[in-house]
């Protein structure tokens, strides 16, 4: 055994110089794979964090477009509730104009129709008074009215 014993421990000790080797490289395989592993977690995450950069500007780039577009169609249909608006009162104008202007020629011709009332009154007040004195000169020379 002992025998063994010697030849264990130079065994031993070469198995522990190799055994530690082995360890080491196992140890800095681990370590650079731990690099490795956080230095591509820092590198998703940068792109993770660019990723959303670049999403959140072109929301942005498109939430300003959407706005012009929106205020763009906003001012059309202003413009044209204006245009119908404007075409709307010019309407109303022009009835307005032609209910003043058949008001006007009704008043002109009641105002026709009322002069040539006052001139069939007027002339039958002409002809009364006429019958009038026709009727104080008979009666003033004796000649009863039935006798005309």
């Amino acid at each position: 055994m002992n025998a063994e014993g010697a030849s264990g421990p130079a065994e031993d000790a070469g198995v522990d110089d190799s055994g530690s080797g082995i360890g080491e490289r196992v140890s800095a395989v681990f370590t650079a794979a731990e690099k490795a592993a956080q230095h591509i977690l820092t590198m998703a995450r940068e792109e993770g964090d660019d990723i959303r950069r670049q999403a959140r500007a072109e929301a942005d780039v498109l939430t300003q477009q959407f706005r012009v577009e929106a205020e763009r169609e906003a001012d059309r249909i202003l413009g044209d509730a204006r245009v119908q608006a404007e075409s709307f009162l010019e309407e109303a104008r022009a009835a307005g104009r032609k209910i003043e202007d058949d008001a006007r020629i009704r008043k002109e011709r009641v105002q026709e129709e009322m002069r040539l009332l006052e001139e069939r009154i007027n002339w039958a007040h002409d002809g009364l008074r006429e019958v009038m004195t026709r009727l104080r000169v008979r009666d003033d020379e004796g000649e009863p009215p039935d006798a005309a």
